[in-house]
């Protein structure tokens, strides 16, 4: 059936991405104010990306629409339609109240389809102005049969944020980090390797130049034998002699040519060729704990379109880079991951975990902060405290595979 959805735009997207990739319209409508003219590109892009591409109309309205502005909008609409072999469908949701009402009344006058989005009760409600909508939707009101459309990035993308890659695979670094995580002996020899005050990186210290790495790359690296072998394993790091690994060394070349010749773009290609040595690094001292996160949330079952190591951003802009996102039902779950240990700085973290979730899901997020060495006494008390203000799910090592830790 070829829809035309009428659709009042605010700043919650959720209610107006929804009934897109449930009714997949032909046409779409959108009623704006100039505060919230730029969620319908950005809903725009994202039923794209879903693979539906209907033919939009922006209709751009006052700041404060009342209800006789939104009544004879949406009437206008009505009519310009029935002129054509289109359905109408209103979905009086989104704006202000007043909004909601003036469209309304329009439904109920024309007598077509309408419906309300009850993103508490998770379905669709039926405006009862027309017969038609229960066949519309098949008589199924439940977001049940959006589920599998919903994906990471097409949320994200109605929320404005218009880059968010796939993640890298993360099952073959998993022996890795189940030994790391099982033997707490040996992640502390591997952290004081690299971060302790003898170690090749003393408290997190890097080098600054491609010479000073260029010097560390065939420098072997003394691990426990286990985990020099899951990591050679994994791919991350090359292989020296029995319990030794060596920096990765794709990128000899580049940090050579940097060290010998003037180029333009100085900046982009040396993070680009310390890239592969900094990933290695950062998963021997931590990283490895995102993906026992992972390997829980994916257990559980709840949780579909998991990534991690995700990069997010515009397309010339920097990249932010979130450790663990997917999709529940239908709202975003972002998790940050932080070793944590007694000079964790984690309370500013959580002001930051709860604006990120909110960019990628809008008011739609679940969001966790999963610590592998917690803090104790009062500085846990009060991380915790403020987290519940935050709604941010306090994780850590001894509850990461709690029957139902990432239950609603």
């Amino acid at each position: 059936m070829n829809t035309a959805l009428i659709q009042l735009i605010s700043e919650q997207t959720m209610p107006n991405l929804l009934p897109i990739l449930r009714l997949k319209p032909k046409k779409l409508i959108h009623l704006v104010t100039p505060k919230t003219a730029s969620r319908s590109s950005s809903l725009k892009a994202a039923a794209h990306a879903a693979g539906i591409n209907p033919h939009i109309e922006v209709i751009v309205m006052s700041a404060m629409p009342g209800i006789p502005e939104t009544f004879s909008a949406v009437m206008e609409c009505l009519n310009d339609i029935s002129k054509t072999d289109h359905t109408p469908v209103v979905n009086f949701t989104g704006g202000t109240k007043l909004m909601s009402i003036g469209a309304y009344a329009a439904a109920l006058q024309k007598k077509a389809p309408s419906f309300y989005v009850d993103s508490q009760e998770t379905c669709f409600v039926d405006g009862n102005t027309s017969t038609q909508m229960s066949d519309l939707l098949a008589a199924d009101w439940s977001f049940t049969p959006i589920r599998n459309q919903l994906q990471v990035h097409i949320l994200a993308i109605a929320n404005g944020i218009q880059r968010v890659t796939s993640g890298k695979p993360w099952k073959r670094m998993l022996p890795l980090a189940t030994h790391l995580f099982g033997f707490q002996a040996d992640e502390q020899a591997v952290h004081e390797s690299l971060h302790g005050p003898s170690g090749l990186f003393p408290q997190g210290r890097e080098p600054r130049t491609p010479r000073d790495w260029l010097a560390l790359l065939d420098t072997p690296i003394r691990l426990p034998e286990q985990v020099a072998a899951y990591a050679v394993e994994s791919g991350l790091v090359r292989s020296s002699e029995p319990g030794a690994i060596m920096l990765p060394s794709e990128t000899k070349k580049d940090l050579e040519l940097l060290v010998n010749t003037q180029v333009y773009d100085y900046n982009t290609r040396y993070f680009q060729a310390v890239a592969p040595m900094q990933q290695a690094i950062g998963f021997l001292t931590g990283g490895w704990w995102e993906v026992i996160v992972a390997n829980a949330m994916n257990k559980s079952g709840l949780m579909k379109d998991l990534r991690w190591s995700v990069q997010v951003g515009d397309r010339y802009g920097a990249d932010v880079e979130e450790d663990i996102v997917a999709i529940d039902g239908v709202e975003l779950v972002h998790v940050s991951c932080k070793r944590g240990g007694a000079k964790a700085r984690l309370l500013p973290q959580l002001e930051e975990i709860k604006a990120r979730a909110s960019s990628l899901g809008g008011s739609f997020n679940r969001r966790f902060l999963a610590i592998l060495n917690p803090p104790s006494g009062r500085v846990e008390a009060n991380l915790r405290s403020r987290a519940k203000e935050l709604g941010v799910r306090v994780i850590t090592r001894y509850s990461v595979y709690q029957s139902g830790i990432f239950d609603r």
